[in-house]
Protein backbone atom coordinates (compact mmCIF):
# COMPACT_ATOMS: atom_id res chain seq x y z
CA UNK A 1 0.00 0.00 0.00
CA UNK A 2 3.04 2.09 -0.14
CA UNK A 3 5.77 3.14 -2.08
CA UNK A 4 9.05 4.97 -1.19
CA UNK A 5 11.12 6.17 -3.58
CA UNK A 6 14.46 7.89 -1.58
CA UNK A 7 15.51 11.01 -3.62
CA UNK A 8 18.85 11.41 -0.91
CA UNK A 9 20.52 9.27 1.15
CA UNK A 10 23.35 11.22 2.26
CA UNK A 11 24.75 12.74 5.55
CA UNK A 12 25.18 16.37 5.28
CA UNK A 13 26.84 16.91 2.34
CA UNK A 14 25.67 15.37 -1.37
CA UNK A 15 28.34 13.83 -3.15
CA UNK A 16 28.35 12.63 -6.66
CA UNK A 17 26.31 9.48 -6.47
CA UNK A 18 24.11 10.57 -3.46
CA UNK A 19 21.78 13.78 -2.72
CA UNK A 20 21.19 14.82 0.68
CA UNK A 21 17.64 13.98 2.55
CA UNK A 22 14.09 13.34 1.02
CA UNK A 23 11.57 10.42 0.83
CA UNK A 24 8.27 10.46 -1.22
CA UNK A 25 5.74 8.58 0.02
CA UNK A 26 3.28 7.07 -2.75
CA UNK A 27 0.02 6.26 -1.14
CA UNK A 28 -1.17 3.39 -3.46
CA UNK A 29 -4.06 2.24 -1.86
CA UNK A 30 -5.41 -1.27 -2.61
CA UNK A 31 -4.54 -0.88 -6.22
CA UNK A 32 -0.47 -1.64 -5.40
CA UNK A 33 0.51 0.44 -8.50
CA UNK A 34 0.99 4.29 -8.98
CA UNK A 35 -0.10 6.39 -11.90
CA UNK A 36 -0.99 9.73 -12.61
CA UNK A 37 -3.52 9.90 -9.70
CA UNK A 38 -1.37 8.62 -6.89
CA UNK A 39 -1.57 10.83 -4.01
CA UNK A 40 2.21 11.06 -2.55
CA UNK A 41 3.57 13.25 0.38
CA UNK A 42 7.48 14.53 0.90
CA UNK A 43 9.16 13.58 4.28
CA UNK A 44 12.29 16.35 4.28
CA UNK A 45 13.44 18.14 1.56
CA UNK A 46 17.09 18.80 1.67
CA UNK A 47 18.80 20.92 -1.25
CA UNK A 48 18.29 19.55 -5.09
CA UNK A 49 15.20 17.71 -4.16
CA UNK A 50 12.96 18.68 -6.95
CA UNK A 51 15.73 18.05 -8.75
CA UNK A 52 15.53 14.39 -7.79
CA UNK A 53 11.66 14.46 -7.97
CA UNK A 54 12.31 15.00 -11.96
CA UNK A 55 14.03 12.04 -12.17
CA UNK A 56 10.52 10.37 -10.92
CA UNK A 57 6.59 10.16 -11.74
CA UNK A 58 5.51 11.67 -8.79
CA UNK A 59 2.76 14.31 -9.89
CA UNK A 60 3.20 17.81 -8.01
CA UNK A 61 -0.36 18.21 -8.08
CA UNK A 62 -0.97 14.99 -5.92
CA UNK A 63 1.47 16.24 -3.29
CA UNK A 64 -0.67 16.02 -0.35
CA UNK A 65 1.89 17.30 2.75
CA UNK A 66 5.52 17.93 3.46
CA UNK A 67 6.84 16.96 6.65
CA UNK A 68 9.79 17.90 7.98
CA UNK A 69 11.71 16.22 10.67
CA UNK A 70 13.98 18.50 11.82
CA UNK A 71 15.63 21.45 10.84
CA UNK A 72 19.19 20.77 9.57
CA UNK A 73 19.95 21.86 6.78
CA UNK A 74 20.33 18.80 4.75
CA UNK A 75 16.48 18.38 5.20
CA UNK A 76 15.08 21.60 4.78
CA UNK A 77 17.36 23.53 2.59
CA UNK A 78 15.24 22.29 -1.16
CA UNK A 79 12.07 23.55 0.61
CA UNK A 80 11.97 27.06 -0.84
CA UNK A 81 12.98 26.03 -3.83
CA UNK A 82 10.39 23.19 -4.35
CA UNK A 83 7.35 25.31 -3.31
CA UNK A 84 8.15 27.90 -5.67
CA UNK A 85 8.16 25.25 -8.56
CA UNK A 86 4.59 23.93 -7.37
CA UNK A 87 3.22 27.75 -7.88
CA UNK A 88 5.19 27.38 -11.63
CA UNK A 89 3.13 24.33 -11.90
CA UNK A 90 0.07 25.84 -10.94
CA UNK A 91 -0.70 24.40 -7.74
CA UNK A 92 -4.21 25.42 -6.36
CA UNK A 93 -4.88 23.63 -3.69
CA UNK A 94 -3.46 23.93 0.11
CA UNK A 95 -0.31 22.48 1.34
CA UNK A 96 0.26 21.43 4.58
CA UNK A 97 3.52 21.77 5.80
CA UNK A 98 4.14 20.27 9.26
CA UNK A 99 7.40 20.88 10.73
CA UNK A 100 9.29 22.54 13.44
CA UNK A 101 8.07 25.74 14.55
CA UNK A 102 11.00 27.59 12.90
CA UNK A 103 10.58 26.55 9.63
CA UNK A 104 7.61 28.81 9.84
CA UNK A 105 9.90 31.63 10.98
CA UNK A 106 11.87 30.45 7.87
CA UNK A 107 9.06 30.29 5.39
CA UNK A 108 7.65 33.68 6.26
CA UNK A 109 11.23 35.26 6.17
CA UNK A 110 12.34 33.83 2.90
CA UNK A 111 8.55 34.27 1.08
CA UNK A 112 8.63 38.33 2.10
CA UNK A 113 12.38 38.42 1.46
CA UNK A 114 12.05 36.84 -1.76
CA UNK A 115 8.78 38.25 -2.81
CA UNK A 116 7.38 34.60 -3.42
CA UNK A 117 4.29 34.80 -5.20
CA UNK A 118 2.11 31.33 -4.19
CA UNK A 119 -0.91 29.91 -6.13
CA UNK A 120 -2.08 28.44 -3.22
CA UNK A 121 -2.21 28.42 0.33
CA UNK A 122 0.18 27.06 2.69
CA UNK A 123 -1.00 25.63 6.06
CA UNK A 124 1.74 25.64 8.78
CA UNK A 125 1.41 22.98 11.21
CA UNK A 126 3.21 23.38 14.43
CA UNK A 127 4.89 19.78 14.87
CA UNK A 128 4.46 20.41 18.82
CA UNK A 129 0.41 21.51 18.12
CA UNK A 130 -0.28 18.08 16.97
CA UNK A 131 2.51 15.61 18.89
CA UNK A 132 0.05 14.58 21.00
CA UNK A 133 -3.12 13.64 18.41
CA UNK A 134 -1.10 13.22 15.63
CA UNK A 135 -2.65 14.16 12.05
CA UNK A 136 -5.32 12.81 9.89
CA UNK A 137 -4.92 13.38 6.22
CA UNK A 138 -8.19 12.83 4.09
CA UNK A 139 -7.68 11.49 0.36
CA UNK A 140 -11.15 10.28 0.04
CA UNK A 141 -14.14 8.71 2.37
CA UNK A 142 -12.53 5.66 2.24
CA UNK A 143 -9.34 5.70 2.39
CA UNK A 144 -6.95 8.10 4.60
CA UNK A 145 -3.15 8.72 6.46
CA UNK A 146 -2.74 8.64 10.13
CA UNK A 147 0.25 10.56 11.42
CA UNK A 148 1.66 10.15 14.57
CA UNK A 149 4.75 11.89 15.72
CA UNK A 150 7.59 10.77 18.21
CA UNK A 151 10.45 12.96 19.40
CA UNK A 152 14.05 11.29 18.80
CA UNK A 153 17.38 12.75 19.99
CA UNK A 154 19.89 15.02 17.82
CA UNK A 155 21.50 18.21 18.21
CA UNK A 156 18.35 19.79 17.49
CA UNK A 157 15.07 19.07 17.89
CA UNK A 158 14.25 15.46 15.66
CA UNK A 159 10.81 13.64 15.39
CA UNK A 160 9.85 10.42 13.28
CA UNK A 161 6.72 9.77 11.70
CA UNK A 162 4.29 6.91 12.19
CA UNK A 163 2.43 6.71 9.17
CA UNK A 164 -1.15 4.26 9.12
CA UNK A 165 -2.47 4.07 5.94
CA UNK A 166 -5.96 2.79 6.18
CA UNK A 167 -8.68 1.86 3.50
CA UNK A 168 -12.29 0.73 4.11
CA UNK A 169 -14.38 -1.48 1.77
CA UNK A 170 -17.86 -1.97 2.30
CA UNK A 171 -20.15 -5.08 1.12
CA UNK A 172 -23.77 -5.40 0.83
CA UNK A 173 -25.38 -7.44 3.63
CA UNK A 174 -27.56 -9.23 1.33
CA UNK A 175 -29.32 -11.41 4.06
CA UNK A 176 -30.54 -8.20 5.94
CA UNK A 177 -31.79 -6.49 2.42
CA UNK A 178 -33.60 -9.90 1.71
CA UNK A 179 -35.17 -9.72 5.54
CA UNK A 180 -35.82 -6.13 5.15
CA UNK A 181 -37.62 -6.58 1.92
CA UNK A 182 -35.12 -4.20 -0.26
CA UNK A 183 -36.16 -4.35 -4.26
CA UNK A 184 -32.40 -5.41 -5.77
CA UNK A 185 -33.11 -2.55 -7.87
CA UNK A 186 -31.69 -0.55 -4.94
CA UNK A 187 -29.07 -2.53 -3.92
CA UNK A 188 -26.54 -0.77 -6.50
CA UNK A 189 -27.25 3.04 -4.63
CA UNK A 190 -27.16 1.66 -1.03
CA UNK A 191 -23.64 0.12 -1.83
CA UNK A 192 -22.70 3.40 -3.83
CA UNK A 193 -24.01 5.59 -1.11
CA UNK A 194 -22.33 3.62 1.86
CA UNK A 195 -18.87 3.93 0.00
CA UNK A 196 -19.34 7.36 -0.94
CA UNK A 197 -19.85 8.43 2.75
CA UNK A 198 -23.42 9.72 2.07
CA UNK A 199 -24.87 7.88 5.08
CA UNK A 200 -28.69 8.63 4.45
CA UNK A 201 -30.53 7.02 1.20
CA UNK A 202 -34.12 7.32 0.26
CA UNK A 203 -35.56 3.95 -0.51
CA UNK A 204 -39.11 4.27 -1.83
CA UNK A 205 -39.82 7.31 -0.41
CA UNK A 206 -38.45 6.63 3.18
CA UNK A 207 -34.91 7.63 4.56
CA UNK A 208 -32.76 5.02 5.40
CA UNK A 209 -29.16 4.23 6.99
CA UNK A 210 -27.05 2.68 3.94
CA UNK A 211 -24.68 1.94 6.25
CA UNK A 212 -27.09 -0.69 8.26
CA UNK A 213 -26.77 -2.65 5.11
CA UNK A 214 -24.01 -3.36 4.88
CA UNK A 215 -20.71 -5.04 5.95
CA UNK A 216 -17.45 -2.84 6.53
CA UNK A 217 -14.06 -3.85 7.17
CA UNK A 218 -10.97 -1.65 7.14
CA UNK A 219 -7.71 -2.56 5.40
CA UNK A 220 -4.53 -1.05 7.09
CA UNK A 221 -0.65 -0.81 6.99
CA UNK A 222 1.93 1.07 9.23
CA UNK A 223 5.72 2.06 8.21
CA UNK A 224 7.94 4.29 9.93
CA UNK A 225 9.94 6.66 9.02
CA UNK A 226 12.56 8.30 11.42
CA UNK A 227 14.20 11.80 11.39
CA UNK A 228 18.20 12.03 12.72
CA UNK A 229 18.29 10.41 15.86
CA UNK A 230 21.06 8.80 18.29
CA UNK A 231 18.42 6.79 20.08
CA UNK A 232 16.39 4.56 18.45
CA UNK A 233 14.68 2.81 21.44
CA UNK A 234 12.78 6.08 21.28
CA UNK A 235 10.73 4.41 18.56
CA UNK A 236 9.39 1.64 20.61
CA UNK A 237 6.23 2.46 20.98
CA UNK A 238 6.02 3.53 16.97
CA UNK A 239 7.51 0.75 15.23
CA UNK A 240 4.39 -1.71 17.20
CA UNK A 241 2.39 -3.12 14.20
CA UNK A 242 4.75 -1.70 11.49
CA UNK A 243 6.04 -4.01 8.63
CA UNK A 244 8.96 -0.88 7.70
CA UNK A 245 11.15 0.75 10.05
CA UNK A 246 13.69 3.68 7.97
CA UNK A 247 15.93 4.67 9.93
CA UNK A 248 20.03 6.87 9.74
CA UNK A 249 22.36 5.04 9.56
CA UNK A 250 25.52 7.57 9.33
CA UNK A 251 28.01 5.29 10.82
CA UNK A 252 29.52 2.00 11.39
CA UNK A 253 30.31 1.61 15.12
CA UNK A 254 34.06 1.67 14.65
CA UNK A 255 33.67 4.84 12.64
CA UNK A 256 31.57 6.43 15.33
CA UNK A 257 33.81 5.52 18.33
CA UNK A 258 36.80 7.07 16.78
CA UNK A 259 34.73 10.50 16.09
CA UNK A 260 33.72 9.98 19.81
CA UNK A 261 36.98 9.36 21.12
CA UNK A 262 38.58 12.55 20.34
CA UNK A 263 36.13 14.28 22.71
CA UNK A 264 35.40 17.29 20.16
CA UNK A 265 32.03 16.87 18.69
CA UNK A 266 28.90 14.42 19.25
CA UNK A 267 27.10 14.20 15.87
CA UNK A 268 24.46 12.59 17.77
CA UNK A 269 23.66 9.98 14.88
CA UNK A 270 23.07 6.20 15.58
CA UNK A 271 25.32 3.74 14.05
CA UNK A 272 24.44 0.41 11.82
CA UNK A 273 24.98 -1.56 14.93
CA UNK A 274 22.65 0.21 17.40
CA UNK A 275 19.52 0.52 14.39
CA UNK A 276 19.72 -3.00 13.79
CA UNK A 277 20.12 -3.71 17.32
CA UNK A 278 16.91 -2.25 18.21
CA UNK A 279 15.22 -3.30 14.98
CA UNK A 280 16.03 -6.92 15.83
CA UNK A 281 14.94 -6.60 19.51
CA UNK A 282 11.50 -4.97 18.38
CA UNK A 283 10.66 -7.50 15.96
CA UNK A 284 10.98 -5.46 12.82
CA UNK A 285 10.09 -7.43 9.29
CA UNK A 286 11.99 -4.70 6.80
CA UNK A 287 15.05 -2.23 8.19
CA UNK A 288 15.69 0.27 5.36
CA UNK A 289 18.49 2.23 6.28
CA UNK A 290 19.53 5.87 4.96
CA UNK A 291 21.40 8.82 5.62
CA UNK A 292 24.87 7.43 4.98
CA UNK A 293 28.34 9.95 6.09
CA UNK A 294 29.71 10.56 3.17
CA UNK A 295 32.83 8.65 3.58
CA UNK A 296 31.53 5.44 2.97
CA UNK A 297 31.92 4.26 -0.94
CA UNK A 298 29.06 2.78 -2.57
CA UNK A 299 31.20 -0.37 -3.23
CA UNK A 300 30.22 -3.26 -1.63
CA UNK A 301 33.43 -5.17 0.01
CA UNK A 302 33.79 -5.60 3.93
CA UNK A 303 37.39 -6.84 3.47
CA UNK A 304 38.38 -3.41 1.65
CA UNK A 305 40.10 -0.63 3.91
CA UNK A 306 38.27 1.89 2.44
CA UNK A 307 34.96 2.75 4.42
CA UNK A 308 32.25 1.61 2.36
CA UNK A 309 28.78 -0.07 2.11
CA UNK A 310 29.86 -3.35 2.64
CA UNK A 311 31.21 -2.39 6.43
CA UNK A 312 27.64 -1.07 6.94
CA UNK A 313 26.38 -3.84 5.70
CA UNK A 314 28.11 -6.66 7.54
CA UNK A 315 27.32 -4.82 10.74
CA UNK A 316 23.72 -4.62 10.38
CA UNK A 317 23.66 -8.07 9.36
CA UNK A 318 25.14 -9.42 12.30
CA UNK A 319 22.73 -8.08 14.91
CA UNK A 320 19.28 -8.10 12.66
CA UNK A 321 18.14 -11.44 10.79
CA UNK A 322 14.86 -9.25 9.02
CA UNK A 323 14.52 -8.23 5.49
CA UNK A 324 17.40 -5.19 5.52
CA UNK A 325 17.59 -2.72 2.75
CA UNK A 326 20.41 -0.38 2.46
CA UNK A 327 18.77 2.48 0.57
CA UNK A 328 20.61 4.41 -2.36
CA UNK A 329 19.20 7.53 -4.22
CA UNK A 330 15.83 6.73 -6.97
CA UNK A 331 15.72 3.06 -5.28
CA UNK A 332 11.87 2.47 -4.91
CA UNK A 333 10.22 0.15 -2.07
CA UNK A 334 6.86 -1.52 -2.41
CA UNK A 335 5.17 -2.66 0.40
CA UNK A 336 2.06 -4.11 -1.47
CA UNK A 337 3.49 -8.05 -0.94
CA UNK A 338 3.83 -9.61 2.21
CA UNK A 339 7.53 -8.72 2.61
CA UNK A 340 8.35 -5.26 1.38
CA UNK A 341 10.57 -5.34 -1.74
CA UNK A 342 12.81 -3.15 -3.68
CA UNK A 343 10.78 -2.24 -7.35
CA UNK A 344 13.70 -0.33 -8.85
CA UNK A 345 17.05 0.51 -7.56
CA UNK A 346 19.77 3.24 -8.85
CA UNK A 347 17.03 5.05 -11.13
Amino acid sequence: MFELTFLGTSSGVPTTRRNVSGLAVSLLGETGQTGKSTPWILIDCGEATQHQLLRTAHKPSMLQAIMITHMHGDHCYGLMGLLASLAMHGRRAALPIIAPPALGELLDAFIRLTEMNLSYEIEFIDIHQVIDDGVRLSLTPQHWLDIDIHKLSHRCESFGFGLTQSMTKSKLDTDKLLAQGIDKVHWGRILKSAQSGMVQIEIDGVMMDAHQFCHRTINAQKIVVAGDNDTPSLLADAIKGADVLVHEATYTQAVMDKILAKGVFDPKHSSAKMVAEFAERAGVPCLVLTHFSARFMLFDDPNDSTPNMGHIRTEAESAYDGKLVLATDLMTISTVADVPKVVRADG
